[in-house]
């Protein structure tokens, strides 16, 4: 008996710790980060590459991590600046990522 209550602890203790875990991961970013992450994608929709540096200047972030993780409105950088035909953004975060054409193309 006195093992199933063991048992019975450990398993309640396990979930309760795992359910915390998740509670953590799902909280998102500070506000001040996420406020520095919309800043920028802001300044690339602005085609504003003095204003885009600075914002990334701000956020404590380098470009090329940037490029890993940020996501403007479902879209990385660059797409993002594409879309909104932020040439001038784009020809910047090419320059600072030191990017090649990254397009693929598929024929048959």
């Amino acid at each position: 008996m006195k093992a199933f209550t063991l048992r019975k602890t450990l398993f309640a203790a396990i979930a309760t710790g795992v359910l915390f875990t998740g509670a953590v991961q799902a909280a998102g970013y500070p506000a001040e980060i996420e406020n520095d992450l919309v800043n920028i994608c802001k300044a690339i929709k602005a085609d504003n590459p003095m204003r885009l540096h600075l914002a990334v200047k701000r956020s404590g972030l380098n470009y090329r991590t940037l490029d890993e993780g940020l996501v403007c409105n479902g879209q990385n950088m660059m797409t993002f600046a594409a879309t909104h035909s932020a040439g001038n953004s784009g020809k910047f975060l090419a320059a600072r990522l030191h990017s090649t054409d990254r397009t693929l193309t598929a024929k048959r």
